[in-house]
């Protein structure tokens, strides 16, 4: 992976110049030549002018189609403007020789808790994050989300653009307040509790002039025994109703075949985890089908999964250390934090019998996503960033390379970027790159579709045209 450079938001890194290009020449008629004296090339149409080109480029624009090679793309006022054959010469104030490399849309992490967002947010950007969704968590009262919103577009540090859900909707003695204790969940801020038959409403009232792209609903007994009692299926019925009855959509909060069908039942729009799932086709195939003809979007958070295996793993540690993302301190506190001892403990209480490898915990729900994605559902890439052995930005990427498991880095690559920016309800403005959009851009030096471990060999990312980080490979 080339070493990244932070660069000041908005500004070309020294070596990356400002080259004018001609955009046409005088042509000359019978006509034309006796006026020349006295107009010159007066008659040459207007120059188009662009802020910004990534030249010679080739492009993966996040439609599925094949890529197109050697092309210019163009942004004016933070927005794609054009996409040219290269040979076409227009003049723009900066213009980054993309000969030889891949331009991507930003990816989106759809799953990511990034508190304290001073430190992750270059994170998640230097890693070619440029968007993320934040569900409702134990800190996430509306002015710590506020504050993320405010920083994302107050250009002091380079930053994901942000959205979230609100705040959790679950009941008293549930999870996550149950089996995650904490003072930060407090009432009317972090956390709304459904107490009485038709009270949803209120409490969808109450958060519904945020700017949310929907609620968040837990739908979980906890992750391991002892469990808890999870919410009956009519409480779900009446937040659903509630929530689209102001043009809200839901999202679940679901990690077991049991809340799955919970889910299903109560008619939500859009499921935050994959984790914990084992589905039995057999079984599960007429759920499975009438929760599809909803449409909705699927998150896969297998990394929850992964950072389990990690204590396992020194390897992996070793590769942490090196990449810059955890220093050796933060490591060892990890490890104190979560025991190999412990991790087998609870991989063999979710996943009996299954070797402790990624491909033995993960293969098969890798395999059973592979089969939703058979059935037409649309997966999206999210990690559940903040957790132990989860990292911001890293993470987007092992959670694409665990996919690898079961999916070509064509049918991956969708996943984070058109079918994220889809869920979230911005994909007239994010997830692909084409004229009209935003200029949300990663440069690669090597060809993801080829292998999607080259979303790590990141040359440049740009969020709304503007340049948050640059590696020195890419200066010219």
């Amino acid at each position: 992976m080339p070493s990244l450079r932070k660069v000041q938001v908005g500004k070309r890194p020294e070596g990356w110049k400002m080259i004018q290009r001609p955009t046409g020449v005088c042509r000359f008629t019978k006509v034309t030549l006796a006026l020349v004296g006295v107009f010159g090339c007066g008659f040459a149409p207007p120059v188009e002018r662009y802020d910004l080109a990534i030249a010679g480029v080739t492009l993966i624009d996040g439609n599925g189609g094949p890529p197109r090679q050697d092309v210019s793309v163009y942004v004016r006022d933070g927005r794609i403007a054009a996409v040219a054959d290269a040979r076409q010469q227009r003049t723009a104030e900066t213009v980054v020789d993309g000969a030889g490399k891949y331009l991507v849309p930003g990816l989106i992490d759809a799953h990511a808790h990034p508190f304290p967002v001073e430190e992750s947010f270059p994170e998640f950007v230097r890693h070619g994050v440029t968007s993320i969704l934040i569900p409702g968590c134990s800190v996430c009262s509306p002015e710590n989300l506020a504050r993320a919103r405010a920083l994302s577009t107050s250009g002091e540090l380079a930053a994901p653009r942000v959205f979230h859900t609100s705040q959790h909707f679950t009941m008293e003695g549930r999870h996550p307040v149950k089996t995650y204790p904490s003072p930060d969940w407090v009432e009317g801020r972090t956390v709304y509790f459904l107490r009485e038959q038709g009270d949803a409403a209120g409490a969808v009232e109450a958060v519904a002039d945020q700017p949310i792209v929907g609620i968040k609903l837990t739908i979980e007994d906890g992750p391991v025994p002892p469990l808890v009692e999870m919410i009956p299926v009519e409480r779900v019925r009446e937040v659903v109703e509630a929530a689209h009855e102001r043009g809200l959509e839901v999202f679940a909060h679901v990690s077991s075949v049991k809340g799955l069908r919970v889910a299903e039942a109560g008619g939500v729009d859009h499921l935050l985890h994959f984790v914990g799932l084992d589905i039995d086709w057999a079984r599960d195939a007429a759920m499975i089908d009438r929760l599809r003809q909803r449409d909705p979007s699927w998150v896969t958070t297998l990394m929850v999964d992964k950072a389990l295996l990690y204590p396992l793993h020194p390897q992996w540690l070793e590769a942490l250390e090196a990449s810059g993302v955890a220093d050796a301190d933060e490591i060892l506190r990890l490890q104190a934090s979560r025991s190999a001892g412990r991790s087998l403990e609870v991989l063999e209480q979710l996943y009996p019998g299954r070797r402790p490898t990624l491909e033995g915990i993960l293969g098969p729900q890798v395999e059973d996503l592979r089969g939703l994605h058979d059935r037409g559902f649309s997966l999206v890439v999210g990690t559940d960033t903040a957790n132990r052995f989860i990292f911001p930005g890293r993470s987007v990427h092992e959670e694409m390379e665990i996919l690898a498991l079961g999916f070509e880095p064509s049918e991956i690559l969708p996943m984070a970027t058109r079918n994220a920016a889809a869920m979230l309800g911005a994909l007239d403005e994010l997830g692909t790159l084409e004229v009209g959009k935003r200029a949300d851009m990663v440069l690669l030096e090597a060809d993801p579709l080829e292998d999607i471990r080259n979303v790590r060999r990141i040359g440049g990312v740009w969020r709304d045209g503007q340049l948050l980080f640059a590696a020195e490979s890419s200066r010219p």
